[in-house]
């Protein structure tokens, strides 16, 4: 749900949930904040990130709130997981990742954290044997909404 008005998105959502019903939402985790090392994979993913909050308002930096707005949202048995697939040569999470700077690469270089050569290395990076970083996961968070009272 890389969308803004996340709290409104969700109230309107768990407003659409019959009473004992679940809700189940997805979102993507970055794991490469400031303090992860600098590697191929997260320069080019801290510019990603950037172009894309700028090009069209993608911001994933609150996404670890998911669970209180859940609940703030009034369900219960609020719960979440968080997969995070490897880095390795040829995986799909690392040719998606490689496609994607593909097509975001302008909106990375309009960042000016990185140039094509950067670029071009993120894209080598997790088929080398220096890879050592940790992709982007997928948070699923889930809460129930209350059954109604019974009078």
């Amino acid at each position: 749900m890389h969308l803004p008005e996340h709290e409104r998105l969700i109230a309107a959502l768990t407003g659409l949930v019959a009473p004992g019903g679940v809700l189940v939402l997805g979102d993507a985790v970055d794991l490469t904040s400031d303090r992860a090392p600098d590697t191929p994979y997260t320069v080019a993913m801290r510019a990603m990130r950037q172009g894309l909050r700028a090009a069209i308002g993608t911001d994933v930096s609150w996404v670890p709130s998911y669970p209180r707005l859940l609940r703030g949202a009034g369900l219960v048995r609020v719960a979440a997981e968080t997969h995070v697939p490897p880095l390795l040569p040829g995986s799909p999470i690392s040719r998606f990742r490689a496609a994607t700077w593909e097509r975001s690469r302008a909106a990375m270089l309009a960042t000016g954290l990185v140039d094509d050569a950067a670029v071009d290395a993120a894209v080598r990076y997790p088929d080398s044997d220096e890879c050592a970083a940790l992709s982007a996961g997928m948070l699923t968070v889930w809460g129930r909404k209350p059954e109604e009272a019974r009078g």
